[in-house]
């Protein structure tokens, strides 16, 4: 196995993967939501890709740690979009999951068709080949001029890397929403399925759940790496969305190991 070496390039592709796919979420959250009939969202801004607008301090800290990981996708969260649920016109309840599931649908929608379109690039069949014949060689510049002699797709390769960084960091910010802490969407729609009064004790942590976001996945792994037990959800999020990549486009993920 071809090992990476730190490279800022593939940092800043990462961050950059990770900002627009975190904007895309949050813009699909205020397009449903005026869709059901609550359009203060987007009176405030929030329908835009703008990244300024739709990320939050702590999940962008997140991302940032996560992108100089040397890892092909990001991971953290944006500024939840406020919505009032009493102007939902298919029900408050109802309402909120469906704009919760919506930002989540839009980022696995998007990174499974990009996967699916990285496998129509010229040349992709023989990356597989490139790589086994081209294994010996040091990351860097001399790998990819071994490459370049094997595989017709070289030539398009750092725009392959960064479209399949993108594809799995939609993939990896649709499923950390499903974990059932505020500001993840997972929350909202636990907190719209629970009886009154145990949604409005469940409401009441929501100060506490970012807090509890960074000790699962910087703390817990931490404290069990002393003990020697092999606990690293952010790896596991993001290696469940490089699974899900690979049995789209098998040939793609070797090649940020290049960059």
């Amino acid at each position: 196995m071809l090992l990476p070496t730190f490279n800022i390039l593939l940092v800043v592709e990462t961050f950059l993967a990770f900002a627009l796919a975190v904007s895309i979420h949050e813009a699909a959250h205020a397009g449903m939501a005026a869709l059901l009939g609550d359009a203060a969202p987007v009176g405030v801004g929030r329908l835009s890709l703008a990244p300024r607008r739709q990320m939050a301090a702590i999940g962008t800290i997140v991302g940032i740690v996560f992108s100089v990981s040397l890892i092909p996708g990001g991971l953290g969260w944006g500024r939840p979009v406020d919505v009032d649920a009493r102007r939902l016109r298919v029900g408050p309840n109802f309402g909120l999951i469906l704009v919760a599931l919506t930002g989540p649908l839009a980022n696995l929608l998007i990174g499974v068709l990009i996967l699916f379109g990285l496998t129509l690039i010229p040349g992709y069949t023989t990356l597989d080949p490139a790589l086994i014949h081209c294994q010996g060689q040091p990351v860097g510049q001399a790998l990819q001029t071994c490459l370049s002699v094997h595989s017709q797709s070289v030539p398009l390769l750092r725009f392959n890397q960064l479209a399949y960084t993108f594809a799995v960091t939609n993939i990896i910010l649709a499923l950390i929403n499903i974990i059932p802490l505020h500001p993840l969407d997972g929350y909202r729609i636990v907190f719209a399925l629970l009886p009154a009064p145990q949604a409005i004790s469940f409401r009441r942590l929501e100060p506490f759940m970012e807090l509890g976001l960074l000790v699962l996945f910087f703390v817990l792994p931490i404290l069990f790496g002393f003990l020697r037990i092999p606990f690293n959800l952010g790896q596991n999020f993001i290696g469940w969305a490089q699974q899900i990549a690979a049995s789209i486009a098998p040939s793609i993920g070797q090649f940020y190991l290049l960059l």
